[in-house]
């Protein structure tokens, strides 16, 4: 018996395949105000600089200060980042490459607040990822979160530069403390609000196809869980992946301005074999 949705089997010698050289990166973003806020201070970007296909940077911005000078801070972060990959993109040493670019985000921040009392005490997280040559490289300050989903896994790469999450590792507090509290999210460092900062670079790593990336701001984990965010990443279906995460966060009525990149890494050139595709609930 054959349903109807089946095709006639096809008895001919399959084509070949032609060999797979290339990864690409489709990017699917959301950013928005909120149920709660009135304006929002997170900015996102993501581009091939110069057009090489090969190249791909991303980055999630969520600003904060008062008159507004958050969404300037988070602006002026992404700004100064599209420039300089555009012209540094083929640096030999990438995590040097991201390394000087939060140095040279911070300092624009730092500059601009100086030249502005309105903008004074302004600062903005960052959470970046940069690929070049099929590698991998990540990189933030503050606590806007980097994951990688491989192998129907969601791994945390970022480390929240928090108060909270600090003294957790120093075992001052259990998991369950660090959850509530009006110091969740007390920032140990942020881009433009101290003379110096620290940022993380992580090692470089392959990249695969099948991998998701996700970058998002703390009002998006504020209201989902990591299991929870794990969970829609099984859905395997990017556009609805970002919709559901959209939904989720204004029926939850989140706090804060929320955004997030997801970044599906896949093959640019292959034969598109038919596909046997499964619904799927997901419980949250």
């Amino acid at each position: 018996m054959r349903f109807p949705w089946q095709k006639k089997e096809n008895h001919s010698e399959p084509a070949t395949e032609p060999p797979v050289k290339n990864l690409c990166y489709k990017i699917y973003s959301v950013t928005e105000t909120g149920p709660t806020r009135t304006n929002n201070e997170d900015h996102v970007t993501w581009f091939h600089p110069n057009h090489t296909k090969d190249i791909f940077f991303a980055m999630v911005a969520d600003g904060m200060g008062g008159h507004n000078a958050g969404e300037v801070a988070s602006h002026l972060a992404c700004s100064v980042a599209e420039h300089y990959i555009q012209i540094n993109a083929l640096h030999k040493n990438i995590p040097d490459l991201l390394h000087l670019l939060f140095r040279q985000m911070h300092g624009t921040i730092v500059d601009a607040a100086r030249q502005n009392p309105a903008y004074t005490g302004m600062g903005t997280t960052a959470a970046a990822i940069f690929i070049r040559d099929e590698r991998i490289t990540f990189g933030h300050v503050g606590d806007s979160r980097i994951y990688q989903f491989r192998n129907n896994r969601l791994k945390q790469l970022s480390t929240d530069q928090t108060l909270v999450n600090q003294m957790l590792r120093e075992g001052k507090i259990k998991a369950t403390d660090a959850e509530a509290g009006q110091m969740k999210h007390l920032l140990l460092q942020a881009l433009g609000t101290a003379k110096t900062i620290e940022p993380e670079i992580g090692e470089s790593f392959d990249a695969k196809a099948g991998d998701y990336y996700f970058l998002c701001s703390d009002g998006i984990y504020d209201v989902l869980s990591n299991e929870e965010i794990g969970a829609l990443m099984l859905m395997n279906k990017p556009p609805l992946i970002i919709e559901c995460i959209r939904a989720l966060c204004f029926e939850r009525k989140a706090r804060d301005n929320f955004s997030a990149l997801l970044i599906d890494i896949n093959t640019c050139n292959h034969l598109h074999a038919d596909t046997i595709t499964r619904e799927q609930n997901v419980m949250l």
